[in-house]
């Protein structure tokens, strides 16, 4: 009776590298993409106001496209994204959420794409335009 845990022991040590290993494996099959807008440009916006927009990308390959993770140069930027592989020739989008909120000048956050494409196995997408900053109420005590 001895033998009945050690065998059921080592039964799932091994199904737990199974899973483990195809989980980390490298994907080998790397494809190509096109990204329309690699940018999106907003322009102008107030503080405080939410941007939502959208990437979308097309497998221009001949292997499925896999994103293994999306991740945002600030904590700004809610992402979204298909976590299904992309037969060649399908699309899907990346759906955008940016808080302008604590923010003000210039901004230019970015997002960092990692997936099986050709060459890098990642891409790198912008968020571009100007914050205006809200204006703050006078103090009617300053002129005292």
């Amino acid at each position: 009776m001895k033998v009945f845990p050690q065998i059921l022991l080592l039964l799932l040590l091994a199904a737990h590298s199974n899973i483990s290993s195809a989980q980390d494996a490298p994907i080998q099959d790397k494809t190509t993409v096109r990204w329309e807008p690699d940018t999106l440009y907003f322009g102008d916006i107030n503080e405080g106001m939410i941007l939502l927009d959208s990437f979308r990308v097309t497998n221009t390959g001949e292997f499925p496209y896999v994103i293994r993770s999306v991740k945002a140069s600030c904590d700004c930027t809610v992402l979204r994204y298909p976590k299904e592989p992309l037969a060649p020739g399908q699309s899907a989008t990346i759906r955008v959420e940016f808080d302008s909120a604590g923010k003000a000048g210039d901004a230019l956050p970015g997002i960092v794409v990692y997936d099986n494409s050709r060459p890098n196995m990642r891409h790198i997408l912008y968020l571009q335009g100007h914050i205006i900053p809200r204006k703050k109420p006078k103090n009617p005590l300053d002129g005292f």
